[in-house]
């Protein structure tokens, strides 16, 4: 009896520590599950973004009598990088300013980087072309004398470059906005807009 019972009593041990090992197991294999999603997380670029900041009128100079034009502005552009892990190094991009779907000026985007969680503020000068305005020309006056000075515009930016993730993983990335601006030519500084924006990887 006595053997009996200290058999039983081993064979109840050996179940616990089968239990015991198939439960740990279980929730290692859970930790192991739960870090390399957040890894995987962690690693994955975010999207770039960019937002016009400011639009400056620098300079206005027209001519209704001889139809003659010259606007310059200065385009602020606030180049985000949300990621926490990954630096995002941009190339030279390309700036375009729309007055009612036609091409009115363009730019260089200056290359740059910017490091993990920061925020990179870029000034582009534009120099207004007349020549591709001539079909919107009474428009275009009408609205800089008259009214309320408001004067509608799109900007849109394209911005390539490399996202880096801790320094490791590289991906290519393609930064695209498009934003409706109404720049006051009377009170400068006063501005509204509104913007789209998607990266392509």
């Amino acid at each position: 009896m006595p053997t009996a019972a200290c058999d039983h009593h081993s064979a109840a041990s050996r179940r616990r520590l089968r239990v015991c090992f198939i439960v740990s197991l279980a929730v290692l294999l859970l930790l192991v599950v739960a870090v390399a999603v957040l890894a995987i997380t962690a690693l994955r670029p975010h999207p770039a973004d960019t937002t016009i900041s400011t639009i400056r009128l620098t300079s206005v100079s027209l001519s209704p009598s001889r139809l003659s034009l010259n606007v310059t502005l200065d385009v602020v552009l606030s180049i985000r990088n949300p990621s926490p892990v990954a630096s995002f190094t941009h190339d030279a991009g390309h700036a375009e300013v729309y007055y009612h779907g036609t091409l009115a000026a363009d730019a260089n985007v200056p290359p740059g980087r910017i490091s993990a969680g920061s925020t990179n503020v870029v000034t582009v000068r534009l120099t207004v072309l007349a020549d591709r305005l001539a079909g919107y020309a009474p428009q275009l006056y009408g609205d800089l004398l008259g009214g309320a000075g408001d004067v509608s515009l799109t900007v849109r930016t394209t911005v390539p470059g490399t996202v880096t993730v801790l320094g490791l993983l590289r991906h290519h990335a393609v930064v695209l906005t498009v934003c409706d601006v109404v720049v006051n030519v009377r009170r400068p500084g006063a501005q509204s807009s509104s913007c789209q924006y998607r990266t392509k990887f």
